[in-house]
């Protein structure tokens, strides 16, 4: 059991060094400094579970009243569900069991979809690809790639026996992009409470600076130099740690003015995959981050939000708002797919309702094996405005931080082990070996047995 551990404690290791975007899933331990950050796939299953209790409410619930549903509107949409929650109200005459096999082939589904969200900051054709995260202010590259993929979702799912493989990844990298506006770009500094309707929409989401226009002051970061823990030193790769605390280093002109910037890193590409550096005359806002070169040229610091910690986001203090606004925007976005699409083929792209021969297939899949990489059967929001989603999610810290201990463990109380996501890309030809992918977190996954972090800490220290 204990090599089983350590060989899953150095591939979530080696897997994700760095990170440039919200992070593609969750980090736990000495060291891992993004433990209590939001992931990419937790925003899509939260903003998922938000629309799918909108869409049960219209197609189950409110026909149902008639016929003696007695559910109460406002505790339906106010109150904390998961999708097996949603599945139980929406089907009241089944048992837990039946409602678990019926739910079972959508949260296939939506794993597949949240996998292929986190596989954006892997894949060689879009971890440095600028528009596919809104990084150098391509905000029309990005609101374009957005609209091209949802396209083929359209068009995929209103086509008669259409296989839909090809839709839920183009589903999955476009809500990673879309998610990344609001971590990446200034539209929360510009004081914006509300998600960015255009995206999704049209090509042109807002006024963008100018390519030669400064947009970022030195003064407004302050530097931070420290030495590194071995922890340190083997995830990030770089000793000692120097990065910035930002806070008001946007020139005010700029958000004042409402202009779309977003930070520059090196080594980039456009969408033509030639290379997109950070500019040298005129000062543009860097991404910023420990990791982050680019961060150290004029102007210094960054303006990411990707996580709630200084080492990887300079703005991480709005980390939790550009997560409140992400949920937000992909669940708009799935509500006004479905709409597009028809209730019908929102169905058929997600098997909310499986045919007989569906639910065989995913019965099957779990006999021989198979398990969820992120989705996570008790992650649990609700629908409702203002604060309250915020303070789900950060209830929801608690319990992740405890299920992925359990995954070293071995021990899950009251959970089955299909509950418990596996985190694993293994197999989907990730090169996890790449330590210069700025597209990922560091991971470290802790076990309380401080003796074998011990024995941990000495393996690493011998492949070093």
């Amino acid at each position: 059991m204990l090599t089983t551990h350590i060989k899953l404690l150095f591939y979530l290791l080696i897997t994700c060094s760095y990170i440039n975007a919200f992070i593609p899933y969750p980090v736990i331990g000495d060291g891992a400094h993004t433990s209590d950050s939001i992931t990419h796939t937790e925003i899509t299953q939260a903003g998922f579970i938000r629309c799918l209790t909108r869409f049960f409410y219209d197609t189950r619930i409110k026909p149902n009243k008639k016929k003696g549903n007695t559910i109460n509107e406002q505790e339906y949409f106010t109150k904390k569900q998961t999708i097996d929650d949603l599945y139980k109200l929406a089907y009241p005459e089944y048992s837990q069991a039946q409602v678990e096999l019926h739910s079972l082939p959508l949260k296939f589904t939506l794993d597949f979809v949240m996998t292929e969200d986190a596989l954006v900051d892997f894949n060689t054709n879009t971890k440095k690809l600028s528009a596919a995260h809104f990084d150098s202010e391509a905000f029309i590259n990005g609101s374009r790639r957005i609209l091209q993929l949802r396209q083929i979702v359209v068009n995929d799912t209103r086509t008669t026996n259409k296989d839909l493989t090809n839709a839920r990844q183009s589903l999955g990298r476009l809500l990673h992009t879309l998610q990344d506006f609001y971590s990446h770009s200034n539209w929360i500094e510009m004081g914006k409470t509300n998600i960015n309707n255009l995206i999704g929409v049209k090509e042109n989401i807002g006024s963008v600076a100018g390519q030669n226009q400064a947009t970022c002051a030195n003064n407004g970061c302050t530097k931070i130099e420290k030495s590194c823990t071995l922890w340190e030193r083997i995830t990030l790769r770089t000793c000692p740690l120097v990065y910035y605390d930002c806070k008001n280093n946007i020139l005010p002109q700029i958000n004042s003015q409402e202009l779309l910037t977003s930070g520059y890193l090196f080594n980039q590409s456009n969408d033509n995959y030639g290379p997109l550096n950070k500019p040298t005359n005129v000062q543009k806002c860097s991404h910023g981050g420990v990791i982050d070169d680019s961060s150290n040229v004029p102007a210094i610091g960054g303006i990411n939000k990707d996580a709630n910690t200084l080492i990887l986001s300079p703005h991480s203090n709005l980390h939790f708002k550009a997560v409140d606004l992400a949920i937000k925007a992909t669940e708009q976005f799935l509500n006004n797919l479905r709409k597009d699409i028809g209730d019908k083929n929102f169905d058929r792209l997600f098997i909310i309702n499986p045919t007989q021969e569906q639910h065989q297939a995913a019965s099957h899949a779990v006999k021989n094996g198979t398990r969820f990489r992120f989705f996570t059967s008790f992650l649990s929001v609700s629908s409702k405005q203002g604060d309250g989603l915020l303070t789900d999610l950060k209830h929801w810290i608690t319990k992740r931080i405890n299920m992925i201990k359990s995954i070293l463990s071995g021990f899950f109380p009251d959970q089955k082990k299909l509950d418990i996501p596996t985190y694993d890309l293994s197999d989907l030809q990730v090169n996890v070996k790449d330590v210069n992918n700025f597209r990922a977190a560091p991971y470290i996954i802790e076990s309380r047995n401080t003796g074998r972090k011990k024995r941990f800490i000495d393996v690493l220290r011998n492949r070093q």
